[in-house]
């Protein structure tokens, strides 16, 4: 018998949800688990993947708490905790969960990891240093003359590395842009409806919008999402999340960059790179557009667009420059040794 997929359960179980507003934040919550199991492989899933329940183990609530700490606030982290919680109670109660799962167990992990003196006894996961030659791989790449598609294909990716570099956007962001707000590569700051349904503004280096322009040019079409499926069955629709995921995934498997190089370690990368620059840290969280409410509001009040722009560009560092510090760093590593 064809166990029934994860997306097919949560359909249900959201159809059983009666308050709409509750039905909406546990959408929102289980979505996030969906990409939290692609981007981190979790028991061994890809991309194409479209598992069962079974495939959930009592860590997932700990492993899942962890990685929305990287990210989100407080009140989001309960939210979305909140909708996993109600869910695996709704598949425990329907026993579709493995066998050997035990609630109670994963319930109490997670309440131990949550009471632990200082919040979590978690460090925020580093990106892998070398992130930049993830954009200088595509960039690298020939353009094979012969093969409009692979031809295609290569510029798209070289595109949509450069927008997560430039921008540090969520991988959500970035699958959601469309031509008219580049202007088929022509603007440098771009304004979204991000997480939340707030309207901020993301930013786009010069490389970006050059890339941009080159695979639009490629294309020849009016197709109105900025990235789009190029197959037979997929062409003209918005490429998904996932296929965002593959991009980057394969560069790092390419170049034997960590295995939780994703999408989202480019906000991480970004963030820690231009710290580390002197940019201030309320710049900083104004431009990723950081998740809390509170901080982006006072943030937002007293920093313009401008003012973001001007500090990027003084403390940016292009993916072939970040590459040459990272070898800088190596080689004074390397004559403090000797």
């Amino acid at each position: 018998m064809t166990l029934p997929t994860l997306a097919d359960l949560q359909a249900r179980f959201l159809a059983d949800i009666s308050q709409q507003n509750t039905q909406a934040s546990y959408r929102n919550g289980l979505s996030q688990l969906m990409t939290f199991l692609v981007e981190t492989g979790y028991a061994g899933l890809t991309a194409e993947d479209t598992p069962a329940a079974t495939v959930l183990h009592d860590d997932i609530l700990v492993v899942f708490y962890r990685w929305l700490n990287e990210q989100y606030s407080p009140h989001t982290i309960q939210t979305y905790m909140a909708a996993l919680q109600r869910f695996l109670v709704w598949l425990d109660a329907a026993d579709l969960l493995a066998p050997d799962f035990q609630l109670g167990k994963a319930q109490s992990r997670l309440k131990a990891v949550r009471g632990e003196r200082g919040a979590l006894a978690y460090k925020h996961r580093r990106p892998d240093p070398a992130l930049p030659s993830v954009v200088t791989y595509y960039d690298h790449l020939p353009l094979p003359e012969s093969n409009p598609a692979k031809r295609l294909e290569i510029l798209r990716s070289r595109a949509i590395v450069h927008t997560l570099y430039a921008s540090a956007g969520r991988v959500s962001e970035v699958a959601g842009l469309t031509r008219e707000q580049v202007l088929d590569g022509r603007v440098d700051e771009v304004q979204i409806v991000g997480k939340g349904n707030k309207t901020r503004i993301i930013l786009l280096t010069r490389q970006a919008m050059q890339a941009i322009r080159a695979y639009l040019k490629a294309r020849d079409d009016r197709y109105a999402p900025l990235f789009i499926g190029h197959g037979n069955r997929s062409r003209g629709q918005p490429l998904s999340r996932q296929a965002i995921w593959k991009v980057v995934k394969q560069a790092a498997l390419a170049l034997d960059l960590h295995e939780a190089t994703s999408p989202h370690a480019f906000r991480h990368f970004r963030a820690s790179q231009l710290l580390n620059e002197g940019m201030p840290l309320e710049l900083v969280q104004a431009y990723l557009g950081h998740a809390d409410i509170g901080t982006t509001r006072k943030i937002y009040a007293h920093t313009r667009t401008s003012v973001l722009r001007q500090q990027l560009e003084a403390y940016d560092q292009s993916p072939e420059e970040a590459l040459a510090s990272l070898e800088q760093r190596r080689g004074e590593g390397n004559v403090g040794q000797t």
